[in-house]
């Protein structure tokens, strides 16, 4: 699994990278919100992070969508310029 944080600082290039290059990755979870620490205590963003990566360990389906997809690349990169 691959957790991308919505921060508009991070260099989504990088994420993606791995995600178009690594066909082990199953499941990629956008977290919007989320800034440069998944876990920074700040609403609920450390439910939904723990959530996610419950559910992934768990086998049970994502509580977010699978987005972006390997497809969703360009589209992703795009709208986060």
């Amino acid at each position: 699994m691959l957790m991308i944080a919505e921060c508009s600082s991070q260099i989504r290039q990088w994420e993606t990278t791995v995600l178009a290059d690594n066909p082990a990755i199953q499941r990629t979870q956008y977290m919007p919100g989320v800034g440069h620490h998944m876990w920074n205590g700040l609403g609920d963003n450390d439910q939904r992070a723990a959530a996610v990566i419950t559910a992934f360990l768990q086998d049970k389906p994502a509580p977010l969508s699978d987005y972006p997809t390997r497809a969703d690349i360009p589209a992703f990169l795009h709208d986060h310029k």
